[in-house]
């Protein structure tokens, strides 16, 4: 793979959205300011089909019918080893076998809340762990995102559907999520930072069970 190609194929599977154009920011200082992280406040998994029955779900043509939602209430999951656990592929799988008359595919949702002193001020940047085709990252609802009390703004960022069980494993992974005035990559020094938020899925496994070899 060339360089261009490379470097393409990473802008495919980050994502940023822009900050709000509104409001007042304070004047730039001597140092960098630095913001709260994004907040987590959703991970979802949403099993869909098509509009009709021999349609495969698409980015374009996926509707909704049932949603797992993990709690974040204890970071990392349930159990004590810091990851959040669905086995992702048992669950499609077990809908294709027996929800046969559409087409079902899986898509991963994270709801991020940003605090009020950093929506006009930087850009939020998402570093997924895919590497080439699908998954991609998608922002669902309008660049705006949903209002917050207080000035702040949720935005929910999720995967392009797949429709294969090894797919569907292969949605988790490290996601690092950070708030910044300039491109993480090769963008400049940031006048606005927030500390990274890492978040860690395995969906080839569920919570309490031992951890699925790497190798598989």
């Amino acid at each position: 793979m060339s360089r261009s190609d490379t470097l393409a194929a990473m802008h495919a599977h980050r994502l940023v959205v822009q900050r709000l154009p509104e409001g007042s920011v304070p004047p730039v200082g001597d140092g960098i300011r630095r913001v709260d992280p994004p907040a987590l406040g959703s991970v979802r998994l949403v099993f869909g089909v098509g509009s009709g029955p021999d349609a495969d779900p698409s980015s374009d043509d996926f509707h909704p019918v049932y949603t797992i939602a993990m709690p974040v209430f204890s970071h990392g999951g349930l159990d004590p080893d810091g990851i959040y656990e669905f086995d992702a592929g048992a669950q499609l799988e077990l809908l294709r076998a027996r929800a046969t008359r559409r087409r079902w595919a899986v898509r991963l949702e994270l709801e991020l809340e940003i605090a009020s002193e950093a929506v006009n001020a930087a850009e939020l940047w998402v570093e997924t762990p895919w590497t080439t085709g699908d998954p991609r990252p998608l922002l669902l609802g309008p660049e705006r995102g949903t209002p917050l009390s207080g000035g702040g703004r949720s935005l929910t960022i999720a995967s392009t559907p797949v429709t294969t069980v090894d797919a569907a494993r292969t949605l988790g992974g490290t996601f690092t999520v950070v708030l910044r005035d300039a491109d993480p990559h090769g963008g400049g020094p940031a006048t606005v930072e927030s500390p990274p938020l890492e978040i860690c899925l395995d969906l080839r496994c569920y919570e309490f069970e031992p951890e699925a070899d790497d190798s598989e």
